[in-house]
């Protein structure tokens, strides 16, 4: 898979991009990535938290910008990590699927220690991932296939006597590789086509380390009554991530192959369409180097038996060394000259099956890229009551930079007058420029709660945040109402906003892909730049709720929501900026018309209007003799994503970093959304859990599913309807049970547990998705049947 985002993840509320969510750690604020997702969307990566570690996480599905900040606009996960365990904790995890051997392992231990002022938790955890390769699961890649494989085109009639081309070809004949498929090539509409997908990985080879340390002391002897010191490290290292042999030729789109070059056969200048490493070369590897922090110092105050005050000091950093492997641009243009290798004396054969070792070597190189953000910040909370009022007052003061550096093969080079002064040296990866920039926020924040009646709770929020050029203003009221024991309302309304990350405003990045021309679809150049000029998007967040309780088993619930954006930011579609305007400035073609690159930025749309409903249903039965069953069934449905119908910007207005105010609105859910960076969404998403509890054993059931699937308005290409591809993604059930089964020894207690995850073995809905692999990566898992099996220890 490509992109720079392997060996991270995200954690995503209601649909909504990676941005809306706030992830916390004891409330406190993690840097987001310096790398941006493959959706081109800032994130806080997951990965920096050690599970052992975790005691509990809490989930807030509304606004709470006015509370927390930016970013909290589809709602809050905090983790809240051990700070009073006790004892030691052992635990070794490891799963394995069915067909293809793929396995998991981890193993974590966990140390607490108390006396009568410390309390201290140390804690490490390690983490193995071997490979599936897409070549294992049938039909996952049948798409993944490239025109740049190897085919040459002739730009006058030709007639060659002897040799693997011997042949007469008319002017504009394409001219497949002989040994096409010997070699490993798809033979395709005239052309030799190279399988790319099949190369990558559905899962790399990962190794993580993590870390955990806490200390808790407590002071006697002054106002400060305690301190509390917490850090957590994690290195993640993806050491496979296999890639095409190479890139498609793109800067041969501009130029022919001249007679003699490349030890061509032909009286005259041809086209070449294909890749120096084609399907007979073996994958190189494209590694990442991860590694994060988290650091926070929190010291509590108390005044009096009401009054207290907590000062943090936290500091966060995140890094990704990234090597993407390409051709060295100018030493291919010598070796098709003659001029290769150190003595500059090896040509290179393009009509040649294979070419030097030696040769290969020198033309090949890397795009190394590090990317790191970091975050720092002292935040400070006042809490107090006073009349029956539960007040809260503080303030927050951060700074998070962002440090881009390429190596010389992929760095571009900019002038005072912003002309670029040097390219990277590369046949695809575009390179980008080296990056250092900062921003400063401070906020104050106010929150009032309190008890009108009985019956009604009120509480009112209200958060002023300012960075350098921009400030927000985010009030927020809840109201709840418990007019008796088995009803109850509960009511939101607030505003929230969300700032453009540091990578968004200002990082570059080449991706990989296709796009539909007019023409067919091409693998081409994606390029990802930064918009400085980008504004925070805002939005108007509203939630009501009903609560029902008929019996003490029972409840119900019924929580509507809308979230009215203005100004949210959204990564530009290369296909939709060719669908819209395939004469576009941001696209570049050849003489013949061909695309050779698209570069897309981020922009401001100017509305987005999100509606929903959450459901959930509890009941807890009473089996006597048979124990007791917990039922719960979880359910979001989408009402409405409205976002605006995308159209090309005219880059002489003003105002082309946004998109117009009088476009239509077009409702997104219920479609793969192929030409827009917003995920899958289906209309309705049910989960269901059984919970059994029966003598010594705990045994649990999940079902989920996705009901009547969703619609890919993506057109068919002849070749994926004569493989059965239809424009209709399937629902998709899958069942997942487990087995618990805890020991009392003399000394400590052992939990096993065994699961099977996808029970019934459902294979992953086919989905048209050219280039990429034949399913929905953003939200159906391909790898069949799991076993997975855990022992902990705990003294």
């Amino acid at each position: 898979m490509d992109g720079e985002d392997q060996g991270m993840s995200a954690i995503t509320l209601r649909g909504l991009d990676h941005a809306s969510t706030l992830l916390m750690i004891n409330t406190k604020r993690q840097t987001f990535a310096g790398t941006p997702s493959h959706e081109g969307e800032g994130y806080i990566d997951a990965n920096v938290i050690p599970e052992i570690a975790i005691k509990s996480i809490e989930i807030l599905k509304e606004g709470a910008t006015s509370i927390y900040g930016s970013d909290a606009v589809a709602g809050v996960v905090n983790v809240l990590t051990q700070k009073d365990f006790e004892g030691f904790l052992l635990r070794s995890d490891h799963q394995i699927t069915e067909s293809h051997k793929q396995n998991d392992n981890k193993v974590g231990f966990l140390y607490g220690f108390k006396n009568d002022k410390n309390k201290l938790v140390f804690g490490l955890e390690s983490f193995y991932r071997s490979p599936l390769s897409a070549r294992q699961i049938n039909g996952i890649a049948d798409l993944s296939i490239s025109t740049f494989g190897k085919t040459f085109i002739t730009t006058e009639k030709e007639e060659i006597s002897s040799g693997p081309y011997q042949g007469i070809y008319e002017k504009g004949e394409k001219i497949p590789d002989p040994n096409c498929e010997n070699n490993g090539g798809i033979l395709l509409g005239g052309f030799c086509k190279f399988a790319y997908g099949e190369r990558f990985n559905i899962i790399n080879k990962e190794r993580h380390h993590k870390a955990y340390f806490n200390l808790n002391t407590s002071i006697e002897d002054s106002y400060l009554i305690s301190n509390d010191f917490n850090i957590i490290y994690a290195k993640v290292n993806v050491l496979d991530n296999p890639q095409s042999p190479s890139y498609p030729a793109l800067p041969f789109l501009t130029r022919n192959i001249f007679p003699s070059e490349g030890g061509s056969p032909f009286k005259n200048e041809i086209k070449w369409r294909g890749r120096p490493l084609g399907s007979n070369y073996p994958s190189p590897f494209s590694t990442k180097d991860i590694y994060q922090y988290h650091m926070t110092d929190s010291m509590k105050f108390s005044f009096s038996d009401n009054d207290f005050l907590d000062i943090s000091i936290t500091h966060s950093a995140h890094s990704n060394l990234a090597i993407r492997p390409d051709i060295i641009n100018s030493r291919f243009l010598e070796a098709l000259a003659s001029r290769g290798g150190e003595k500059k004396n090896l040509s290179w054969n393009l009509f040649s099956d294979t070419n030097e070792d030696e040769l290969v070597q020198y033309v090949s190189g890397n795009l190394v890229a590090k990317k790191k953000g970091s975050l720092s910040s002292i935040d400070g909370i006042y809490l107090t009551n006073f009349n029956n009022f539960d007040f809260s007052a503080g303030f927050q003061i951060a700074r998070d930079t962002l440090d881009i550096k390429y190596n010389d093969l992929g760095r571009i080079e900019v002038d005072k007058e912003g002309q670029i002064t040097k390219q990277a040296d590369l046949f695809f990866l575009g390179g980008g420029t080296d990056v250092n920039k900062s921003r400063s926020k401070a906020a104050l924040f106010g929150e009032l709660n309190k008890s009108i009646s009985q019956s009604l709770d009120i509480r009112a929020a209200l958060r002023y945040e300012d960075f350098k050029n921009e400030n927000s203003l985010d009030p927020k009221i809840s109201l709840r109402f418990q007019p008796n024991d088995i009803f109850s309302l509960r009511f939101s309304t607030g505003t929230s906003f969300t700032m453009p990350s540091m990578s968004q405003m200002y990082g570059s990045d080449i991706v990989l892909g296709s796009v539909r021309d007019v023409n067919g679809s091409v693998f081409v150049r994606q390029g990802q730049t930064g918009n400085p000029a980008l504004k925070p998007a805002k939005s108007i967040n509203s939630n009501l709720g009903f609560i029902f309780y008929p019996r003490e088993e029972y409840s119900l619930s019924f929580d509507f929501f809308e979230i009215n954006y203005k100004d949210r930011i959204e990564a530009e579609s290369a296909q939709a900026i060719v669908l819209n305007n395939p004469n576009s400035s941001k696209i570049t073609r050849n003489a013949s018309g061909e695309i050779i690159g698209v570069i897309a930025s981020y922009v401001n749309e100017e509305k987005s209007i999100i509606t929903g409903m959450d459901f959930e249903f509890n009941s807890l039965f009473d089996l006597y003799d048979f124990g007791s069953l917990n039922f719960k069934i979880t359910s979001t449905t989408l009402f409405s994503f409205l976002t605006p119908e995308h159209h090309e910007h005219n880059d002489d207005t003003e105002d082309h970093d946004h998109h117009r105010d009088d476009e239509k609105l077009i409702n997104r859910v219920g479609k793969f959304n192929y030409d827009a960076h917003i995920h899958s969404l289906p209309k309705n998403k049910i989960n269901l859990f059984l919970d059994w509890e029966y003598s010594e054993f705990l045994v649990n059931w999940t079902s989920s599913i996705v009901i009547s699937g969703y619609t890919n308005e993506r057109q068919l290409s002849d070749y994926a309807i004569s493989l059965g591809y239809t424009n209709k993604v399937s629902s998709f059930l899958i069942h997942d049970l487990s087995i618990t089964r805890p020991i009392n020894l003399k000394d400590g207690s052992i939990d096993l547990k065994f699961g099977i995850i996808n029970l019934t073995n459902e294979p992953a809905p086919k989905l048209f998705d050219a280039p990429d692999f034949s399913f929905d990566t953003r939200l159906h898992d391909p790898t069949g049947r799991t076993f997975t099996f855990s022992i902990q220890y705990q003294l």
